[in-house]
């Protein structure tokens, strides 16, 4: 299943550089509004309507190009 959210630039960035192993995110008409990311998914799974394993996004955001 493939969900598409806008996200901003800053947001990218965040996730293209952490080391943390979740992201927890709520979401409302396509658009994340609250985040966070962690290494522990049981203290915040319950916190949030979403998690994602960074493992399977963060190659996805690397390989992303932008031309200025």
């Amino acid at each position: 299943m493939n969900n598409k959210y806008q996200v901003s630039i800053k947001f990218l960035m965040q996730l293209s550089k952490t080391k943390k192993a979740f992201l927890l995110f709520d979401h409302q008409n396509g658009k994340i509004t609250n985040y966070i990311f962690t290494n522990d998914l049981t203290r915040y799974r319950n916190l949030f309507d979403s998690w994602k394993l960074n493992e399977i996004i963060q190659p996805q955001v690397l390989a992303l190009t932008i031309e200025l």
